[in-house]
């Protein structure tokens, strides 16, 4: 949460009807109805964002989310209207979005992908992707990391819309995975655009057709293909509301250091982490794995987030059913990338500080091959020993693991 200086009320000016009626003053807390959307909540506002911008500063502006950003062109299209909007600043971007990743994953490499490259402004996109995974402690996690990185680091939280959300927003509601979104946004005073509440509008005004094939689409926008991923068209959209939100927004607030509340929930993914798959130790059957060309885990991921070399940096692989890994940890919830494979292709015992095995299938989401994550059974936080060995494998499967995700309190 901020602790600014109060700015003068007369001098905020928002004029357009989807915003909420804000006061200046920084509170300890917002009590928006997270169950509700709107398209602009501003809370404490980008303050520090925008003084860099009018000073002709060097502004890095980092993205993280999924493949609606990744490969979304509301991404560009926003840096392209930041350097016509201020053409004096040195204004670079940072993509760190991955396709087919939520906030679980993301809190887990937030500080290898992201903070590394020390941005000054964080767009989260996680709706889409299950943005209310672990009940929103995997988003609030995000918050702490990037603050402690930097504490003037400005952050805005982006809804995305994908077809199963029409009906909520429709209704002026929040989605599924929204609700546990606002929390986090009301807690920490994050500036919060809700994108879809316009593209509601144009459709029930039947200016646009949601995905194509849908209604005939004489005249009409087509937003997607797919009905998750926007065209062209539909990132227009995305970007007109954004610009019009920051353009009212852009002399509200007082610059200065943002200060880290309290946790709002207890086992927040604050303290998650990346740890090499090096640090296992493994029976013999294992190989090194070739995961493509070399890449630096701490480049820009421009271009480079959409393969097996970015989730996995390095990788062990086996085919040999009973070979096994152990790995020593501290926290509560472990987790890893690998390949998934269809229900009941590979198969492991999960132990872990000697107590009782599980059998966990490593399913994927689709039902064919994906180079994704899983997390196991979150247990009492502490320093654990567990140890993962394959007890099935369909014919012309690899079990092939990468960095191990780790989140401790």
């Amino acid at each position: 949460m901020k602790f600014r200086i109060s700015i003068v009320l007369s001098l905020l000016v928002i004029n357009f009807s989807s915003v909420s009626a804000q006061v200046a003053t920084k509170s300890k807390t917002y009590n928006f109805d997270p169950k509700k959307t709107e398209e602009l909540r501003v809370r404490d506002g980008l303050p520090n964002l925008f003084q860099k911008l009018k000073a002709g500063k060097e502004v890095k502006i980092g993205y993280i989310g999924g493949s609606i950003t990744n490969g979304g062109l509301w991404r560009e299209k926003s840096l392209e209207w930041f350097k016509s909007e201020f053409p004096t600043a040195k204004i670079s971007q940072i993509n760190a979005a991955i396709g087919g990743t939520g906030p679980e994953y993301g809190a887990c490499r937030i500080n290898n992908h992201l903070l590394v490259h020390n941005p000054d402004m964080v767009f989260i996109e996680y709706r889409v992707n299950n943005g209310g995974a672990y009940q929103g402690r995997a988003l609030e996690g995000l918050i702490p990391q990037i603050w402690k990185n930097n504490p003037n680091t400005e952050i805005c939280i982006v809804y995305t819309i994908s077809e199963g959300m029409i009906e909520d927003i429709k209704k002026g509601n929040q989605t599924n995975a929204g609700v546990f979104m606002e929390p986090v946004a009301n807690h920490y005073g994050i500036t919060s655009i809700e994108f879809g509440l316009e593209v509601v509008k144009l459709l029930n005004e039947n200016k646009l057709v949601f995905k194509k094939g849908d209604s005939p689409a004489d005249g009409k926008i087509i937003f997607t293909h797919d009905g998750t991923h926007p065209v062209d068209a539909g990132h227009d959209i995305y970007r007109n509301v954004l610009v019009r939100s920051l353009k009212s927004i852009e002399n509200f607030g007082t610059p200065g250091p943002n200060v880290i509340p309290a946790p709002l929930k207890d086992n927040a993914f604050s303290s998650a982490s990346m740890v090499p798959v090096t640090s296992a130790k493994f029976s013999g059957g294992w190989q090194t794995a070739d995961v493509g060309d070399e890449v630096d885990i701490n480049a820009d991921l421009t271009d480079k987030n959409g393969g097996d070399k970015t989730l996995f940096d390095k990788a062990m692989k086996t085919t040999t059913v009973g070979d096994s890994f152990t790995l020593n940890w501290d926290g509560f919830l472990l987790g890893l990338t690998t390949i998934l494979e269809s229900k009941g292709a590979i198969q492991v015992e999960v132990t872990t500080d000697g107590g009782p095995s599980k059998i966990v299938s490593l399913n994927s989401r689709n039902g064919g091959t994906q180079t994704k994550y899983e997390f196991f059974d979150e247990i009492k936080a502490g320093s654990h020993t567990t140890t993962i060995k394959l007890v099935k494998l369909a014919p012309g499967k690899v079990f092939q693991i990468g960095q191990f995700l780790v989140v401790n309190k």
